[in-house]
């Protein structure tokens, strides 16, 4: 279990020639049995677009983005009611060779989707990312202006605390370097 995330606009060009790269590098490197991890490391670097966080990962990472203001703590969203949809499907079930069975099946499923598209893009305009859209990988948007609202908080932040986060995290520079991307490319989704 863990949480992947992916910039919102996806890869660019720059990018997928660079992970392209970074790919062969990682090969020659385990067909010579020698600098892997370096080979690895350079992966990582290369991919601009995608972050992973383990459970652990995401826990002290929102620990820290508490400590320095940059979560808003807000009620997650009610999710659509699905009653529709499951009645369309109960129908189909009992006459699945009924063609209008099967188109009302399909409205409803489009229905529900983009209702459950609504709940996981909304902003809630808080004063930084929404605390429930770390705690779940239901795809959620973290939105670029609530990204913007975090790392500002973030920069005002003693440096000696921010320099002992680095230290006591490792993925906290890369974290915040992710953010940093993701707020320029149309947010991040949590998956």
């Amino acid at each position: 279990m863990g949480y992947d995330m992916f910039v919102e606009d996806g890869s660019d060009e720059a990018e997928r020639i660079a992970v392209e790269e970074a790919h062969e590098r990682l090969e020659r490197a385990r067909e010579r049995g020698t600098g892997v991890l370096e080979a690895y490391q350079g992966l990582d670097a290369a991919t601009r677009s995608y972050y992973r966080f383990n459970v652990w990962g995401m826990g002290t990472a929102r620990e820290l983005m508490g400590a320095f203001g940059m979560l808003s703590f807000q009620d997650e969203p009610a999710w659509p009611d699905d009653a529709e949809y499951t009645e369309a499907r109960a129908a189909l079930e009992k006459a699945p060779e009924s063609e209008n069975a099967r188109q009302a099946a399909e409205a409803a499923c489009a229905r529900l989707s983009a209702a459950m598209e609504a709940v996981r893009v909304a902003d809630p305009g808080g004063s930084g990312i929404s605390h429930y859209k770390l705690c779940s990988n239901d795809a959620w948007l973290v939105s670029p202006r609530e990204i913007e609202a975090a790392l500002k908080a973030y920069s005002c932040a003693a440096s000696g605390d921010r320099e002992e986060a680095v230290r006591d995290f490792a993925q906290w520079d890369s974290w915040i370097r992710f953010l940093t991307e993701a707020q320029a490319r149309g947010g991040l989704r949590v998956c």
